[in-house]
């Protein structure tokens, strides 16, 4: 097995386990809903045979999901993230090949190229804007969070992360999200790369083969 046939191996292994793992964050978010829908249905049902005030005081746990919508959209987005390297790797992404019959092989290798060339570069775009996002400045600081990592003040990186944005409804910091959209974005740019190697030996043994 050459290094090529060894990187593409893994390369797709990795991105069908981050594939697997974000499809549980559609499970959850489905879950989440139906379980929601179910609680809000038993509730009214039962509100209009006894009264709102008696569940209420009895059954106070019988609503529906506090911040379902914010579950859910936790769920939605991880499973997104995590579904772009396997995407990028099967060549799943949305492309119009109306006159890729016309063009010939060998154009069309070029295309691929620029294409995956461009997701590379998207991949990159978004990955530094993450990292802004989790590093930044926080308002009125003059040192950002990397700073203050290598300085070692991790008692400032404490309060930092204490007092980062939260959620609306459910309160939840924000700041692991970006991380973990991070790690995503950082697989998806890696195995972007890898495609472009891809579509660059396809180009170059095409040309070649026919020299």
């Amino acid at each position: 097995m050459t290094l090529f046939e060894r990187t593409e191996h893994g390369m797709t292994k990795l991105a069908a386990g981050l594939a697997l793992l974000g499809g549980m964050g559609l499970i959850f978010a489905t879950v989440a809903t139906c379980l929601s829908i179910l609680l809000k249905l038993l509730r009214r049902a039962l509100d209009s045979v006894a009264g709102s005030t008696v569940i209420g005081e009895n059954l106070p746990w019988l609503r529906p999901i506090l911040g379902e919508e914010e579950l859910v959209t936790y769920g939605v987005g991880f499973a997104l993230f995590a579904a772009l390297p396997w995407v990028m790797i099967r060549k799943g992404h949305i492309k119009v090949d109306l006159f890729e019959p016309v063009f010939g092989k060998r154009f069309n290798k070029v295309l691929d190229l620029l294409g995956d060339t461009l997701l590379a570069a998207i991949a990159y775009l978004i990955l530094t804007r993450q990292w802004f996002l989790i590093f930044k400045k926080a308002r009125g600081s003059k040192e950002s969070l990397a700073e203050l990592l290598v300085q070692g003040n991790f008692s400032e990186i404490a309060e930092r992360v204490r007092s980062s944005q939260e959620s609306q409804i459910l309160g939840l910091p924000l700041w692991p999200t970006y991380v973990v959209a991070e790690i995503c974005i950082l697989i998806f740019f890696i195995v972007a790369l890898f495609c472009v190697w891809r579509s660059f030996r396809a180009l170059f043994n095409s040309h070649a083969a026919r020299v």
